[in-house]
């Protein structure tokens, strides 16, 4: 009856109202896992990363943020190093050489964000394959120079000995449901700011054509457990890597720039960055258009400066509403800066590009890079390692027609076989792969070898297009984070090694699309060594 249908209803009634109360505070607690929370630090030195100068046996750039700015214009504090060859004899001191930098942007609770001021000092007249110890010195901006140049100094060499990661709040290991469907960003607030004004050290690059030399290399890194561990675990073995590349999709912030600054908590606390340079070709995920905005990439121009060709031409995008970040439109104005350039490193040059500038033969980046590559000395610098966020060659089901890599495949690869590239390293797919070496989608002695190595630490997720791997595939997988190491021993013989670690939770066998049920085994090991395809 009515009556009865309207007891039962009744009686449901707090069953259901409890699993709303359950569901609303389950979404509550994994509102708060993710809420961004970085250190304030009270404006002292934090966020320290480097990078080469134009010339990596003679420069160096320290970068680092002090202080929140604001709307109201105050002033940055004034910054500088002390630097010498000796822990306990810091005997120069480089002030900086331009203001600080920063930004402001709407963050999706629709509050002002106001970025940390972000100094960049440039280094130069330094010895090649050399140790420095600096020391990062900041000050009223009133008091002038000679007062920061007075600044004291804590004597005592920073070393990353603890392991502070162990201590911070990414995941609940315990809910392994929630870390799949949504892994928390990096939350090191309980943690202790750095002591920003120690000595630290780095080492400068040997001189061109001198080696060996070894480079690590990351791919869509993030700011989650996976990534801690990526970078932890090359924090610990660090020995003998000159500089780390990553090959794009940086800090992975959803459009809170407070987590720009979890990010850089992050890599605050392995320190690794703090003496082993980073370099940066930018992501997809880097672009960071607001829904109501038109300005792109301005955090990574903000708060990192690459080995800059010519300053930046960054204008402003006019696409109306949500950019996709998975899918974004092509090309972007945004040519120089950061954008792409280059350094030579020992035996190795690097090219660094961009994916979401234009790539077309008319192109800024395009004249440039085949210039770059034509006026390369093969006899100095005989190794050639190029870096764009996507790949070019693709054995997985997704990002088969982007048109940046429709773009770079088109005009791009046949620049890079024509001037014997040894090896493209990309990111992008979060999965591992290494080709042969191949030209134009066949096997070619003379051919780049292509390595996609794109879970670092976002996620490990693309499954294979096709069981049977393609005829230029040496190695794949998508079921293990990791990152690789490239040892370049001599003039003509390399070694690439890939690194995994940790099964993915999410996708922790291979699977192939289209076969469900269909599993294949995970790939424990890679490495081989090249022969410098020039000399063949």
């Amino acid at each position: 009856t009515h009556q009865g249908k309207q007891r039962r209803e009744n009686k449901m009634m707090p069953y259901r109202f409890s699993i709303l109360l359950a569901v609303a505070s389950s979404l509550a607690r994994i509102a708060i896992a993710n809420k961004a929370r970085p250190r304030h630090c009270k404006g002292q030195v934090k966020h320290i990363h480097l990078a080469v100068g134009h010339d990596p046996a003679h420069e160096m750039t320290i970068s680092f943020a002090t202080k929140y700015s604001n709307s109201e214009g105050d002033n940055a504090p004034l910054g500088g190093v002390h630097i010498g060859l000796e822990e306990d004899k810091l005997d120069r001191f480089v002030p900086e050489q331009e203001y600080p930098l920063h930004y402001k942007e709407k963050n999706p609770d629709g509050k002002i964000y106001n970025s940390p001021y972000q100094h960049h000092i440039s280094i130069d007249g330094l010895e090649a394959d050399t140790t420095y110890y600096y020391a990062i010195v900041v000050g009223h901006r009133d008091d002038g120079i000679e007062a920061l140049e007075k600044r004291p100094i804590k004597h005592s060499h920073s070393t990353a000995t603890e392991d502070v990661l162990s201590a911070t709040k990414t995941v609940d290991g315990g809910d392994q449901r929630r870390r799949r469907l949504l892994p928390p960003h990096y939350d090191g607030s309980e943690l202790p700011c750095i002591e920003g004004q120690l000595v630290r050290s780095f080492k400068t690059a040997p001189k061109r054509g001198e080696g060996p030399v070894s480079f690590a290399v990351i791919g869509d890194l993030g700011q989650f457990s996976f990534s801690e561990e990526t970078i932890r675990h090359l924090r610990d073995n660090k020995e003998g890597i000159h500089a780390a590349i990553l090959a794009g999709d940086i800090s992975y912030n959803e459009f809170d720039h407070r987590r720009w600054d979890t990010f850089f908590d992050m890599i605050d606390d392995t320190e690794i960055f703090h003496e082993i340079p980073l370099h940066i070709a930018t992501g997809n995920h880097d672009i960071e258009k607001r829904e109501d905005g038109n300005v792109i990439f301005e955090a990574y121009e903000t708060r990192f400066r690459m080995p800059q060709v010519q300053p930046e031409e960054r204008e402003v995008f006019d696409f109306p509403g949500l950019l996709n970040m998975d899918a974004p439109s092509y090309p972007l104005p945004y040519d120089w800066g950061n954008a792409y350039y280059s350094f030579d490193y020992g035996l190795a040059k690097h090219i660094v590009l961009s994916a979401y500038s234009s790539m077309e033969p008319d192109s800024a980046q395009y004249k440039w890079v085949k210039k770059e590559l034509k006026s390369i000395d093969r006899s100095i610098t005989p190794w050639v390692l190029v870096t764009i966020h996507t790949p070019l060659y693709n054995t997985f089901d997704k990002h088969h027609y982007d048109p940046q890599i429709v773009a770079a495949k088109e005009n791009i690869e046949p620049l890079l076989v024509k001037y014997y590239v040894n090896f493209v390293l990309t990111g992008h797919i979060h999965a591992y792969l290494r080709t042969s070496k191949v030209a134009m989608g066949e096997r070619n002695d003379k051919g780049p070898v292509h390595i996609t190595i794109g879970a670092g630490g976002r996620q490990c997720s693309a499954g294979f297009q096709n069981e049977e791997p393609e005829d230029w595939v040496e190695a794949r997988d998508a079921s293990f984070f990791g990152y690789g190491r490239i040892d370049i021993k001599n003039s003509t013989h390399a070694e690439w090694r890939w690194i995994p670690l940790s099964a993915s939770v999410k996708h922790p066998r291979n699977t192939v699309h289209g076969e469900k049920g269909m599993v294949l085994p995970s790939l424990m090991f890679d490495e081989f060594v090249l022969e410098n395809q020039y000399f063949l």
